[in-house]
């Protein structure tokens, strides 16, 4: 499919298929980055290994108070 076929049809969607659509590459960006696979394996090592946070903690990081 070339991407002038992928735009087309990308015209015919929802704004709500849009925005699955546009959460989709958001993913696809980041999980298909260099050294993605790598970063992941190496934080699973370290929550083995009990390095962990708890969601209190990392949602403070964030700055979320939900």
């Amino acid at each position: 499919m070339s991407v002038r076929e992928i735009q087309v049809e990308l015209e015919k969607l929802s704004p709500e298929e849009l925005s699955e659509v546009e959460k989709s590459i958001r993913v696809l960006r980041v999980t298909s980055a260099p050294g993605y696979r790598q970063k992941i394996t190496e934080a699973n090592r370290r929550m083995e290994a009990g390095q962990k946070v708890s969601s209190e903690a990392f949602e403070a990081k964030l700055g979320r108070d939900d």
